[in-house]
C-alpha cells in the first residue's frame, strides 16, 4: 500500500485504524464522547506498507515522528475551514467523512452518513503536530476541548496490526471515493 492523493489504499488505512483505535481509547479514558472524524497529515506518512510480512521496523519508517494521538472538539465551521485545507492539497488521510473537491474547496460534506451542520461539534482524533496547528492547520489551534491520552500513534499502529496478525487475518484496504472530484 502507498499514499496517493485524493485518497489511497494506505491513506484509507491508517485514517481508519486512527479512529477505531481512537475510538477504543476514549472508551477505555472513561470519555463519554466519541471521534466523529480522523486525519493523518500527508507528510507524516513517510513510506509505504509492503506486502507480506510487516515489520515493527517497517512502521518506525512509516511513521518515524513520536506524535502523540489527541482528540480535538470543533464546530462544523471549523470543520469546513480543515477540509477546505486538506481540499486545497488535493486531498489527505481522512476517515470518518466524505466529501468532494471543486475549485480547491470542500463541498458535499457528509459526517457519518449525514451532511455537516456549522454549529454542532465534531471530535477529531488526529496527532498533536498539526494540533499545534503543523501544516497549515492553523483551525486545529482554534479548538474548543481537547483530549490527549498520552498514547504514540506509531504505538498504536503497531498494537493494531499486531491484533490483526494474531487472528490470523490479512490487512486490506481500499479507497472508497471519500474523496472525490467533481
Amino acid at each position: 500500500m502507498s499514499k496517493g492523493k485524493p485518497e489511497s489504499e494506505l491513506t484509507n488505512f491508517l485514517a481508519d485504524l486512527l479512529l477505531e483505535e481512537g475510538q477504543k481509547v476514549l472508551k477505555q479514558s472513561g470519555k463519554d464522547f466519541m471521534a466523529d472524524i480522523s486525519y493523518f497529515n500527508y507528510g507524516g506518512i513517510r513510506t509505504y506498507l509492503p506486502e507480506g510480512e510487516i515489520t515493527v521496523g517497517k512502521i518506525y519508517e512509516l511513521m518515524p515522528f513520536e506524535n502523540e494521538l489527541v482528540f480535538l472538539k470543533l464546530n462544523g465551521n471549523q470543520i469546513r475551514e480543515f477540509l477546505n485545507t486538506v481540499a486545497s492539497k488535493g486531498g489527505e488521510s481522512v476517515g470518518g467523512v466524505r466529501f468532494s473537491i471543486s475549485e480547491g474547496k470542500a463541498k458535499n460534506i457528509t459526517i457519518g452518513k449525514k451532511q455537516i451542520e456549522n454549529e454542532k461539534y465534531y471530535w477529531v482524533a488526529t496527532n498533536n503536530y498539526v494540533a499545534e496547528g503543523g501544516d497549515d492547520l492553523d483551525v486545529f489551534t482554534q479548538k474548543d476541548d481537547y483530549f490527549k491520552p498520552g498514547k504514540l500513534i506509531r504505538d498504536i499502529i503497531i498494537s493494531h496490526l499486531e491484533s490483526i496478525s494474531e487472528k490470523g487475518k490479512i490487512i486490506t484496504a481500499q479507497t472508497d471515493g471519500r474523496i472525490s472530484y467533481e
